[in-house]
């Protein structure tokens, strides 16, 4: 089946906007193309990269089914907010979100943006959704950490997954298997799959080791490059502030997880610690690779999260923390300040 073509798609989601806020107003339109609706207010397309979204008196209707599915691009909430950010749209407007997939998780990011905004999922508004309560990994899961360490990994422990890193870069976790913990090797399902098939069910420390080495040899500063060290970049830059936090202005760092389990582990997806500045204050890193208008959206949640009256700090190399980044973050209603890697 042929994918649709992104300017039929856009067309199809702008109607679908114009009908959802015809219907949440109270307003029947029997042309939904007509750009003026009741009492003489404009309704006007917005161009949101990937989204649609429309404008309409002092509202901004957004819809966060993405047009091209398969690009890698910002949040709906990330451009929505980019738009006030830039100062194209004054901070009084309200902006209005249609999600469909993960409504909850849209509000609670928006909560913490001084920004009126209301989001829908399919039938009503849709309140915050509370965080993910955090989840223990089962004892047995736990055991492999002492392998991991003999080997030379990194022990790193979100949403109850207990995996090896090397790096920044996961190398092994443990699994469920016909109800036992059992370790595959491997970056992503996919290697973890294909190792098994070559060196049999039972992975072993040597092994291990083995992977570890090498795959540390190409993640070392300097190294020419290689897929190895093109994967997890935001996670290696973490692992260089982990162990010398004082490069970064902190006294101490602590890996943490993410908010939300990241969906793909090949996807570079931001990552935070926590821990204290020099100065002795809690702080909640967040560490970013390339230009990322979800960084701020996404450590405002991570800090909702891991401790809601710490200070919060996005780290990222230089080149990358562009204005419209700074002028999202002085949108939050508790400040964010960056820190060049």
């Amino acid at each position: 089946m042929t994918a649709e073509h992104p300017e039929f798609a856009l067309r199809r989601e702008r109607v679908a906007l114009r009908s959802r806020m015809a219907k949440e107003r109270g307003k029947a339109r029997p042309n939904l193309d007509d750009a003026r609706p009741a009492q003489g207010e404009v309704v006007s397309d917005l161009e949101l990269g990937n989204f649609a979204a429309l404008r309409a008196g002092d509202e901004v209707w957004v819809s966060s089914t993405p047009i091209t599915a398969n690009e890698s691009r910002a949040s709906a909430v990330a451009a929505a907010l980019a738009l006030f950010a830039k100062q194209e749209l004054p901070t009084q407007h309200r902006l209005v979100i249609v999600d469909s997939r993960q409504p909850g998780v849209t509000a609670r990011v928006l909560s913490n943006f001084a920004v009126p905004a209301t989001v829908f999922d399919a039938d009503s508004v849709a309140a915050p959704s509370a965080h993910l309560v955090p989840l223990e990994p089962h004892a047995n899961h736990l055991a492999f950490t002492d392998m991991f360490r003999r080997a030379g990994a990194d022990v790193v422990i979100e949403h109850g997954v207990v995996a090896a890193e090397v790096a920044g870069l996961e190398v092994a976790r443990v699994v469920d298997e016909d109800g036992r913990a059992t370790l595959r090797i491997g970056v992503g399902v996919h290697d973890r799959e294909t190792f098994r098939m070559l060196h049999g069910d039972e992975a072993t420390d040597s092994q291990l080791r083995g992977v570890v080495e090498t795959v540390a040899a190409h993640r070392t500063p300097g190294a020419a490059t290689h897929p190895l060290n093109l994967l997890a970049p935001e996670r290696a830059l973490r692992h260089r502030a982990v162990k010398n936090p004082n490069a970064f202005g902190f006294a101490a760092l602590h890996i943490a997880e993410p908010p939300l389990p990241r969906a793909n582990l090949k996807d570079s997806v931001p990552c935070c610690a926590t821990g204290r500045t020099v100065d002795g204050d809690e702080v909640v890193a967040v560490f970013v690779a390339g230009v990322d208008l979800d960084a701020v959206p996404f450590a405002a949640d991570a800090r909702s999260r891991l401790s809601p009256r710490a200070r919060l700090t996005i780290v990222s190399e230089a080149r990358n923390i562009v204005p419209t980044q700074r002028r999202l973050a002085a949108l939050l209603h508790a400040p964010a300040e960056f820190v060049s890697a």
